[in-house]
């Protein structure tokens, strides 16, 4: 038989209308006492009548996730740590991939904001599009970002210091030895911005000259911006590139080309996606924790449907990762 809020309220003896009140976030009850019944209720295996919950609620009990890409496992295991957070408490996902499609974000967001209860969002867009958005919040919208920042809009976010990802990546390299290090850098999101900042602010610490190349965040705009590079000559030894799948892109190019990782081009890349030390030459990269991401950002999402209104931003520390590829 399916488990219901009287055993979960008798397994922990207390009443039903507080098992109640903590499946579905209400604010009058503490977030240890919470803790505790969600506990019990995945335990128990508890799966809530997601039609009746709605009738009488009001709520849908769906979380919109929209993310650039799919592909590669990092926004998936963002994916996953939303779902990890948000399942116990009887809230489902529906995602969203724009591929870093600033128009068909805004479409995607438009489509799902009557459908579900609260959005997370990694936005394509730009700082300049942040009115979109401050539109969409000043209507009620209840909004998360992650992984990505828009400067200006006033909105609850889940990061990690990306100007310390570039400072970290470009610091190991120059205690390699390596003088003349280059930058693959990303498109005109946060992310990409950031980790070009603390690049810049590496170098400049080092007096060495900055040496930035165009590309972007996939495999395809890595490989492509190397073919670019080597065509072009004056190689640099080293290069951080904005993400891991430009870096494994870049990488490829430079395997093609007749050069030797890390002998003649060393590699670093950032966000640690699950195969990066499959490679056969293994890429060193900075990484933080994803699925502490995704958690942290249903936990301030379901806070926001509470309708705890409070502003927060939750950093994830990143560290390095020495692999062979810059060793």
């Amino acid at each position: 038989m399916p488990v219901t809020l009287e055993d979960i309220a008798r397994a922990l003896n207390v009443s039903k209308m507080t098992v109640s009140r903590a499946i579905n976030n209400h604010p009058e009850i503490s977030s240890e006492t919470r803790a505790r019944i969600l506990a019990t209720a995945q335990k128990m295996k508890y799966r809530p009548n997601q039609f009746a919950r709605a009738l009488m609620t009001k709520q849908s009990y769906l979380i919109g996730i929209v993310v650039p890409d799919l592909m590669h496992s990092y926004f998936a295991e963002i994916c996953r740590g939303v779902e990890a957070h948000a399942r116990p408490v009887g809230y489902q996902d529906l995602i969203c991939s724009t591929d870093e499609e600033p128009r068909k974000e805004m479409d995607e967001i438009e489509a799902l904001l009557s459908r579900t209860d609260g959005l997370i969002v990694a936005s394509a867009l730009s700082t300049s599009e942040a009115k979109f958005y401050k539109r969409l919040i000043s209507d009620g919208a209840k909004i998360v970002l992650i992984d990505r920042v828009l400067d200006g809009l006033r909105c609850s976010a889940v990061t990690t210091d990306d100007v310390q990802v570039g400072r970290l990546a470009t610091e190991h390299l120059i205690k390699l030895g390596h003088r003349k290090i280059g930058h693959l850098r990303g498109p005109n999101v946060s992310t990409a911005l950031k980790r070009l900042q603390g690049y810049r602010e590496a170098m400049s610490k080092a007096k060495l000259k900055a040496l930035v190349r165009d590309c972007g965040f996939t495999e395809t705009d890595g490989h492509a911006a190397m073919q670019k590079w080597i065509a072009a000559g004056d190689l640099p030894s080293a290069i951080f590139a904005a993400n891991d799948p430009a870096a494994i892109g870049a990488m490829a190019a430079a395997n093609n080309a007749g050069l030797k990782v890390p002998d003649d081009v060393a590699f670093v890349g950032a966000g640690s996606i699950h195969y990066g030390d499959m490679l056969g030459v293994p890429l060193t990269t900075v990484s933080w924790s994803k699925a502490e991401m995704g958690q942290a950002a249903a936990t301030l999402l379901l806070d926001l449907i509470a309708g705890k209104k409070k502003v927060r931003t939750i950093t994830v520390p990143p560290e390095l990762v020495i692999r062979k590829s810059a060793a």
